[in-house]
């Protein structure tokens, strides 16, 4: 046992490629303890919380592969059809939007990897004793990656720092793993630093993450019939109220290059470093534009599209809908939908380039079918380079849908009016007269699009399984995804997810 305790401990910081001065022999005459030490002594823990943060990089937003593609484009408002210039793809787009997924996905099997690579990541930071507020960033972080894991999967894997990694990992499951992930963002809350910016763990970031865990406890017991407890609402209301120094701001101002100082909403981001750090910005906005539009780096590639329903939520005074960018309108369009005759940096019209709202068909769409969405504002400051833009995961606007959302369930219509009517009002849409959970749920889609949250909100709402465009109403396996078949014979404590 004391040879292998420092196999796992060697491992994991070769793994971690962060151990420095490994000049000294190490034998199997060394103790636990002295191997621990020896570690200890010689890793940068700051080079592996980094790491761990660097995780975040792709696995939350990309044109394929990622968290925000199984969440949007499984949902009512993203759709990537076959075009004349590809995006087929084996059908692996179309199978999400249709709900017709199958184990062998391969997005579905990347998603899964790159969540589990992350927790293995933030936990062997704990495993080198850091100070507490290192060990706090790195609790969040991996909180972070699991509650994607449950959402999507429902099953979690988990090790702790020095368990024997030739044995398979503990799997939480369900109700287990939501009351895990949120006992660890509490308990990291207390040693998180309050200053951090965005994109770093913080005491608001978890706040906000806290709201949330909590609005979404109940689903977990049991998918198919959400449960909310009083408890539970109160505790959303209760963080959101927590959160300090952030309030409503510009909308578009969340999403510019340097959003990280432009807004006052952002809580928790992935880095976005112009010209230095890559993220997948630049490809999610290829993805998105046609190759006529004139992107900092070039054409684009043409695939995914709005749904035509989400575009008519809005009011045609809503600056989420339209808004004349002053970053975007020199280079021909705006931020929002694009939508109808495109026209180039002069204002002169792009020969054919006219997008048309209805996508008839997910084989063999016609190029400029689907009004387009442009959530984040392109980088021109960097041009052919990494972008400036943070990718924002949780902002100060949804967790105050989350709270009217909570004083919606119980009972207070009145208080949660409130909220969402200052949000609307900021954005130039006019108020409600009266709230239901139903246009809750549209207004978070309209505030939200886009941001990948819309399949946990349907799913929360009883809604994922509904028909949509070019959806049948859906069976329910598809509240979850499947684990890879492979990962599931490595190790015997994860069951495939029923009827895959």
């Amino acid at each position: 046992m004391k040879s292998q305790y420092i196999l796992n401990l060697l491992a994991i910081g070769v793994l971690a490629m962060s151990c420095t001065n490994l000049n000294e022999e190490l034998n199997s005459d060394l103790t636990k303890e002295q191997a621990q030490e020896f570690l200890n002594e010689n890793t940068d823990v700051s080079t592996l919380l980094e790491r761990a943060y660097r995780d975040f990089d792709n696995v939350f937003l990309q044109h394929e592969g990622s968290v925000w593609l199984l969440q949007e484009v499984s949902a009512d408002g993203a759709i990537v059809p076959s075009r004349p210039s590809g995006w087929d793809n084996g059908g692996l787009y179309r199978q999400l939007h249709a709900h017709r997924w199958v184990p062998e996905n391969n997005y579905v099997q990347s998603v899964w990897r790159n969540l589990n690579r992350g927790v293995f990541n933030s936990t062997n930071v704990l495993g080198f004793n850091p100070s507490p507020d290192v060990a706090a960033e790195a609790r969040f972080l991996r909180a972070y990656f699991m509650f994607a894991i449950l959402d999507l999967y429902n099953q979690v894997p988990f090790r702790n720092p020095g368990d024997n990694l030739l044995e398979p990992p503990t799997v939480f499951v369900g109700k287990e793993a939501i009351d895990f992930i949120i006992k660890e963002v509490e308990a990291a809350l207390t040693d998180l630093p309050d200053n951090n910016p965005a994109y770093r763990a913080s005491k608001n970031g978890a706040r906000g993450f806290l709201a949330r865990l909590y609005l979404n406890r109940g689903v977990y017991a049991d998918r198919a019939r959400p449960q909310f407890a009083t408890e539970d609402m109160e505790k959303v209301i209760q963080y959101a109220d927590e959160i300090s120094g952030k309030e409503i701001d510009f909308y578009w101002d969340n999403f510019v290059p340097n959003n990280n100082e432009a807004s006052s909403e952002l809580l928790f981001t992935v880095e976005g470093r112009g010209g230095v750090r890559s993220h997948s910005l630049w490809v999610w906005l290829h993805a998105i534009f046609p190759a006529e539009i004139n992107l900092p780096t070039g054409g684009g590639w043409n695939g995914f599209a709005a749904v035509g329903d989400l575009y008519d939520l809005f009011e045609e005074s809503d600056i989420r809908r339209y808004y004349a960018h002053p970053l975007t309108r020199p280079h021909g369009y705006n931020a929002g939908f694009l939508t109808g005759q495109q026209y180039g940096p002069d204002g002169s019209p792009l020969n054919g380039v006219v997008f048309r709202k209805e996508i008839s068909t997910l084989v063999g769409a016609g190029s400029y079918d689907g009004y387009r969405p442009v959530k984040y504002i392109p980088d021109y400051g960097n041009r052919n380079a990494n972008a400036d833009n943070d990718i924002v995961l949780i902002r100060y606007a949804d967790v105050l849908l989350m709270k009217a959302e909570a004083l919606m369930r119980i009972g207070r219509e009145t208080d949660a009016l409130l909220y969402v009517n200052k949000i609307r009002e900021s954005r130039l849409a006019s108020p409600f007269n009266f709230l239901t959970l139903d246009n809750l749920l549209e207004e978070r889609g309209r505030e939200l699009f886009w941001e990948g949250h819309r399949r946990q909100d349907l799913i929360r709402y009883g809604k994922f399984l509904n028909e949509w465009h070019l959806k049948p109403a859906s069976d329910v396996r598809y509240l979850l995804y499947p684990i890879p078949p492979a990962d599931v014979l490595a190790n015997d404590n994860l069951t495939q997810n029923p009827d895959f």
